[in-house]
């Protein structure tokens, strides 16, 4: 299948029909990612060889891609508007602030989604979480007294 079609209802599923909030680039790579995390998830070989993803993924394994693609591309979003601002002057107001929390809630909706849909076709699977930050387990902070050089205990 080429990555064109993928692209095409990749954007037809966000709303993006003429290009406007997603490039190219970004949304490439939100499939190809989706294609690692899905080949895990269903415990299968999907691969991304040339631009393209093989085998090719038919059916209910290409709805899932493109939903993983829609998760991925809420979190690429979240990125960028994250610094949104809020500009008033007399009775003109632009209110930028609130579109990162948006687009989280539309991840959120969107992975609870996934879980379910995973859950229906394949009870005993687990989810790996996708957390990129590590929780070492019992760390506390390291105190130390000024100008001393020693940790102080606490």
């Amino acid at each position: 299948m080429a990555l064109s079609d993928l692209m095409a209802s990749l954007r037809a599923d966000l709303g993006d029909g003429d290009g406007a909030i997603f490039d190219e680039a970004t949304l490439t790579r939100c499939l190809h990612k989706s294609a690692f995390l899905l080949a895990r998830d269903l415990d299968t070989a999907f691969a991304v060889q040339d631009g393209e993803i093989v085998p090719e993924p038919v059916g209910e394994e290409r709805e899932f891609l493109l939903l993983l693609a829609r998760i991925h591309a809420c979190q690429v979003m979240r990125s960028v508007t994250a610094n949104g601002f809020s500009f008033a002057s007399g009775d003109k107001r632009v209110d930028k602030t609130k579109q990162a929390s948006h687009w989280a809630q539309l991840e959120a909706d969107l992975r609870t989604q996934y879980k379910a849909r995973l859950a229906e076709i394949n009870p005993e699977t687990t989810l790996a979480e996708d957390d990129y930050f590590v929780n070492p387990g019992d760390v506390g902070p390291v105190i130390y007294e000024q100008g001393s050089g020693r940790r102080c205990h606490s």
